[in-house]
């Protein structure tokens, strides 16, 4: 006779109770001796170093000071020869075997080669590193090591140089893909593992060794410069960071996953710990005076086939019920972020809620100025070409991105057809739109993106496939001022525009079909995300609108309004309506910018007909 298992192809779990989440916090440990910033850490937990540093962010004295950390306690014991901060070490090391190596004092040279062995009780000088450099990172044990990235002269260099140590002396190898400092390492010098840092923008760029190469993966979910780090190459943690966060990520050899923050924000800390299940983070900068000497513990503990797991199926036989452990949407909310450095409206947006990118727009002037966001603070980087304002825009990261259309002169009613692509570091004029117009909007990557509607209400569409553009169906209603979501060229919606109107359009690669209205008809409105779960944001109709609805795949609904009511603005194209980033726009111009975000668990739910 076949079976219920032989048709279907899997068991369901009888569990006497309901799956329990892993359970992973910071609490308090010891307070270090003397408060500081800018040490590095080695050891485990229970069994920890740390040494270096300063009590006070710049001018303050670089330390010689070392601690020695029981799991309880921090005990002050032999400091180092040369004081110094901004130094590296041995992240595998012991209290008892360690390694601390480059950093930068008040003399001179201020930038260090000095390499230092810990045998427990004090330390000794021994080979340097090949060149003088601070703010790297380290892997490795005191006698099998490796130093990554870090600014090296003169004044100063940011390098790729990387470089092993075999207990006697240092050796270039095969230098890291990205040229950063201020990153996070750990692991061994055969298996580590590089993240974060400064390329010259705040990175969230993660690399993997494997003894002979380095292979990019997965970056972190927040960039950020100056973390503490734990772990090895397949479980590691990312924490803290600048600007003073408290944000913990952990690394599972595959992914970065946001899990609980500390309890205080931090930059500069010395962080060290065997795996990225038991780890420590002592000591840092709360702000730009303060030094702490607090310490916290990380421990993460999971029960074997009982944890909850998104999309697990079990019978609960003490219940009698049959469950599922689904993702339950909590109500979202917007949260002011940082403030742009330059007001304006009519500007150009991409990227994430985390890493987002602004540029062009006008203020009192047309503008060229572009902007990257790290998810806490705005940094002005290069400009676009051509200054210009209600430009169009795409891209989903902030290091990828199209600029396209526009006026360089509202005055005049110019416009112009002129696209650029922006690098994550410069951008490059490349093939005009076929058509110049303004007040236009766009979806999609910098790759493969759409371009729609604009003004005098245009129908047209152009398809962006990497090289050129070329026109495509229109959209049904002709409008300008439009909103847009989407995440590639072939799937994407446009809502609102025009005189003001609430139509809604969704794009599927081939033809245009009108669906929900919005609820409230404006126009010069932001969206993100993409066809099936978007935002519309803010607008204008006879004023300036604070409206923000969300977009389900079938219908409009009307959630939190934003705090500042404002149109013609910049957002994030991150896909999905969960997270998103709102920012600039006219009431008259401003600098606000808004973080939305929907918060979300996996819960037990009990299944019904």
């Amino acid at each position: 006779m076949t079976d219920f298992k032989a048709i279907k192809g899997f068991n369901v779990k009888s569990l006497a109770a309901d799956p329990v989440p892993s359970v992973a916090a910071w609490a308090s440990g010891g307070n270090i001796n003397t408060a500081r910033g800018e040490a590095t850490g080695a050891g485990t937990q229970t069994a920890g170093i740390i040494f270096g540093g300063r009590v006070a962010p710049p001018p303050a004295a670089r330390q010689d000071l070392t601690e020695i950390y029981n799991g309880t306690a921090w005990t002050e014991v032999n400091d180092l020869n040369t004081a110094r901060r901004a130094l590296s070490c041995a992240k595998s090391g012991t209290t008892t075997a360690s390694l601390a190596f480059g950093g930068d004092s008040a003399g001179s040279p201020s930038f260090h080669a000095d390499n230092e062995s810990w045998n427990g009780t004090s330390w000794t000088e021994v080979g340097d590193l090949t060149i003088t450099k601070e703010n790297g990172a380290g892997a490795g044990t005191a006698t099998a090591a490796l130093s990554f990235g870090g600014d090296t002269d003169p004044e100063p260099t940011i390098t790729t140089n990387a470089q092993s140590w075999d207990g006697s002396s240092w050796t270039n190898i095969t230098a890291i893909n990205t040229a950063r400092n201020q990153l996070g390492g750990v692991g061994l010098s055969t298996a580590a593992l590089a993240f974060g840092g400064n390329t010259g923008s705040v990175s969230a760029l993660a690399e993997v060794w494997n003894g002979s190469g380095w292979t990019e993966v997965a970056d972190l979910n927040t960039a950020r410069t100056g973390m503490g780090s734990a772990g090895t190459s397949t479980s590691a943690l990312a924490i803290s960071g600048a600007p003073f966060r408290a944000i913990t990520e952990l690394w599972n050899g595959t992914a970065w996953t946001e899990v609980s923050d500390l309890a205080t924000a931090r930059h500069f800390p010395a962080g060290a710990g065997g795996t990225g299940a038991a780890a420590f983070v002592a000591g840092g900068f709360s702000n730009s005076t303060t030094a702490l000497a607090t310490t916290e513990e990380w421990n993460a503990y999971e029960e074997p086939n009982t944890f909850l797991n998104e999309g697990q199926i079990y019978y609960n036989s003490t219940a009698g019920t049959m469950n599922i452990s689904a993702v339950v949407y909590g109500t979202g909310a917007w949260a002011s972020g940082g403030n742009m450095n330059t007001a304006r409206r009519g500007l150009g947006g991409a990227g994430t809620q985390a890493a987002g990118l602004a540029f062009a727009g006008f203020s009192t002037t047309v503008l060229t100025n572009t902007e990257s966001y790290n998810g806490s603070a705005w940094t002005e980087v290069n400009d676009v070409n051509t200054a210009r304002q209600v430009i169009g825009s795409a891209g989903t990261v902030n290091t990828a991105s199209l600029g396209f259309g526009g006026t360089p002169d509202p005055s005049s009613g110019a416009v112009t057809a002129n696209t650029e692509l922006w690098n994550g570091t410069s951008w490059t004029e490349v093939n005009n739109l076929n058509t110049g117009r303004i007040a236009l909007k766009g979806f999609g990557t910098s790759s493969a993106a759409i371009a729609a509607g604009g003004e005098p209400n245009s129908a047209l569409v152009e398809n962006w496939n990497g090289t050129s553009w070329t026109e495509i169906a229109e959209i049904n209603t002709g409008r300008q001022a439009i909103g847009a979501a989407g995440v590639s060229n072939t799937a994407g919606i446009i809502f609102g525009g025009g005189g003001p109107e609430g139509e809604a359009e969704t794009w599927n690669g081939t033809s245009w079909t009108e669906v929900g209205d919005l609820n409230t008809a404006r126009r010069g409105l932001s969206g993100s995300g993409d066809s099936g779960s978007a935002l519309a944001m803010g607008g204008i109709t006879t004023a300036d609108q604070a409206v923000v609805e969300s977009w389900n795949g079938s219908s409009w609904t009307e959630v939190a309004d934003l705090a500042t009511a404002r149109g013609d603005s910049g957002s994030s194209h991150g896909a999905g309506n969960t997270t998103a980033l709102f920012f600039a726009g006219k009431n008259p111009t401003v600098v606000n910018t808004e973080e939305w975000t929907v918060p979300q668990t996996v819960t037990n739910q009990v299944m019904t007909d």
